[in-house]
């Protein structure tokens, strides 16, 4: 579904440059589960943006099913991303004067009726465990485990080939991480490909692989399934 060949990103500061990855070679397919460790400032944020189609690489090339994302103008790969990608943003990414319910239908707000988008935003809500007395309330009423099940919430609300999660349950309690964690496992079942950063090992290992990234490299950690 997904195939990364050889990608490259550097950033420069002042007269110093920096690799973060490196030619990155790497394929998700269908259904998969994907995580990826590797201590802070290892570079997987910027792998995860490369990959989505927000940071543009030095070099290489992100397949999706066939079309190099990077190939395509600005305005279609957003639509692409809008249409076949979920991100859950570390910081979360909720607009502040947007209601719960508008932040989880906004991505695609202005292709569908309202009616049946918002039925379906409340479904996504209710599998992250939050209930209707959250739909009206604003982000800046919420606690970070709660923004963080928003977030996941409006990832799912294209139901996407794809989601991919920066740190997707490093704001929860136990309880509500295992439920999600219950949740990526379902969509996995579904035929979603799940590609997952996470510095919780056990949450790690809940995937089919994992995979560590160090020195800009990526290679097979574990294999789980």
């Amino acid at each position: 579904m997904l195939i990364i060949k050889n990608v490259s990103k550097s950033f420069r500061e002042a007269t110093q440059t920096s690799t973060i990855l490196n030619n990155i070679h790497w394929q998700i397919n269908r259904a998969e589960w994907c995580s990826v460790v590797g201590p802070s400032g290892t570079g997987k944020t910027t792998l995860l943006h490369c990959i989505s189609g927000l940071l543009q690489p030095d070099e290489g090339h992100v397949h999706f099913k066939g079309t190099d994302i990077y190939s395509l103008s600005e305005k279609k790969r957003s639509n692409w991303r809008r249409k076949h990608l979920g991100f859950i943003f570390q910081d979360f990414k909720l607009l502040p004067h947007y209601s719960v319910l508008d932040n989880v239908a906004l991505p695609l707000i202005f292709d569908e009726a309202k009616g049946p988008l918002y039925d379906r935003a409340k479904e996504k809500l209710k599998l992250v465990g939050l209930e209707e007395t959250f739909f009206s309330r604003l982000p800046g009423g919420l606690s970070g485990g709660e923004k963080q099940r928003v977030a996941i919430a409006r990832s799912l609300i294209a139901e996407p080939d794809i989601l991919i999660c920066d740190e997707p349950t490093g704001n929860l309690d136990s309880d509500n991480r295992d439920k999600i964690a219950d949740l990526f496992s379902e969509l996995k079942k579904s035929g979603q490909a799940i590609l997952m950063v996470t510095h919780d090992p056990e949450i790690a290992r809940k995937g089919d692989k994992t995979y560590q990234l160090s020195g800009g490299s990526l290679f097979v950690k574990e294999v789980t399934a």
